[in-house]
């Protein structure tokens, strides 16, 4: 179940990243044909916004501290190749199908590390932890994957076929690592 998302979310960096040093090479004629992304969406990541930042510089995404700053978080646009684009968007797929909750990668990966009662409760923390991020940090994003979660995916996990044996240690370090990307995706910039 982690294969999947785990080779998902490191070529979305791969093209992400490539997609960005064609952005910060492209002269300024063709960068103007580039898509344009919104600063409040770029924001929505904070390991997609790291990497904006860092192969971009000079503080791209900084929110300026004058009354207008919602008013640039709205208006102000990114311009991004369209690989970047691409990139930006594939890792946010990739970490909310490792969100631990319901029938998604993340669930399954949660019901083999913790059972299932056990994946039970991590799946409560997991849907709280959504819709309180979502109102707290008013991202529209979490708040629809949360209802996704809470409506389409609520249902009984099939049983597997070995539910008895326990995980060992290497995969339980991967799983680690995926959440650690996924939490790293998901949060938003501050």
């Amino acid at each position: 179940a982690v294969a999947g998302p785990l080779a998902g979310m490191t070529a979305s960096i791969v093209v992400l990243c490539y997609g960005l040093v064609l952005t910060a090479s492209a002269d300024a004629a063709t960068v103007q044909s580039f898509p344009g992304l919104p600063l409040a969406i770029l924001r929505q990541s904070s390991l997609g916004g790291g990497l904006i930042d860092i192969f971009l510089g000079n503080g791209v995404l900084n929110v300026p501290a004058s009354a207008e700053a919602a008013q640039a978080l709205a208006t102000t646009l990114i311009s991004l190749h369209p690989l970047a684009v691409a990139g930006f968007f594939s890792l946010f797929v990739n970490a909310l199908a490792l969100v631990p909750a319901g029938r998604t990668d993340g669930g399954r990966i949660s019901m083999a590390l913790f059972g299932r009662s056990g994946s039970q409760g991590v799946t409560l923390v997991s849907l709280t932890a959504l819709i309180v991020l979502g109102f707290t940090l008013e991202s529209d994003l979490l708040l629809f994957y949360f209802s996704f979660l809470a409506f389409c995916q609520s249902e009984l996990e099939i049983p597997m076929r070995n539910e008895v044996d326990d995980v060992d240690f290497s995969r339980v370090l991967l799983a680690g690592f995926a959440g650690f990307l996924t939490i790293l995706t998901l949060v938003p910039m501050t």
